[in-house]
């Protein structure tokens, strides 16, 4: 074997377990596993999601806030506006993730559309939520919008 085609089948070798290693972490980093069961103990649950600025909301610690993007305002007894998340998680996992755990924070699911772009709805009596979850290429954003309903009884919003 000559240097150039040994120089050859190291660059292939190379090339071969780079996909290898590069395939295996991809593949860790999108399952859907990755978030505790509801069964888990709370401790586990705890440790794996993080309250942001919506107290009621809760979030997978892997998700990362976008400041740029996210727009929240406080005022008497009532947060709203849109935080804006980023990681590297599978978009699917994350649509599981909300529709499992927002209703332990007290919030009704009224509908979802699963997509490229899935969206998931949640209500409570003076508020509702809309969850946005995209998937790119080497991360998936998170956009959650949270609104004050137009009275309190909670009627929805209407034309």
């Amino acid at each position: 074997m000559n240097e150039k085609s040994a120089g050859k089948a190291a660059v292939a070798l190379a090339w071969v377990l780079a996909m290898i290693v590069l395939t295996t972490g991809c593949a860790t980093l999108k399952s859907d596993e990755a978030q505790p069961s509801a069964k888990a103990p709370a401790t586990a649950r705890e440790s794996a999601t993080v309250y942001h600025d919506f107290s009621d909301v809760m979030v997978p610690r892997e998700l990362k806030v976008d400041l740029k993007d996210s727009f929240v305002m406080r005022s008497a007894g009532m947060t709203s506006g849109v935080l804006v998340l980023n990681g590297s998680v599978s978009a699917n996992s994350v649509v599981n993730f909300f529709e499992s755990n927002m209703p332990l924070d007290g919030w009704r699911m009224t509908g979802t559309f699963r997509s490229g772009r899935s969206m998931i709805v949640f209500n409570k009596q003076t508020r509702w939520c809309v969850i946005s979850v995209s998937e790119g290429r080497f991360r998936t954003r998170v956009e959650i919008w949270v609104a004050p309903t137009l009275d309190e009884a909670g009627t929805p919003l209407t034309r």
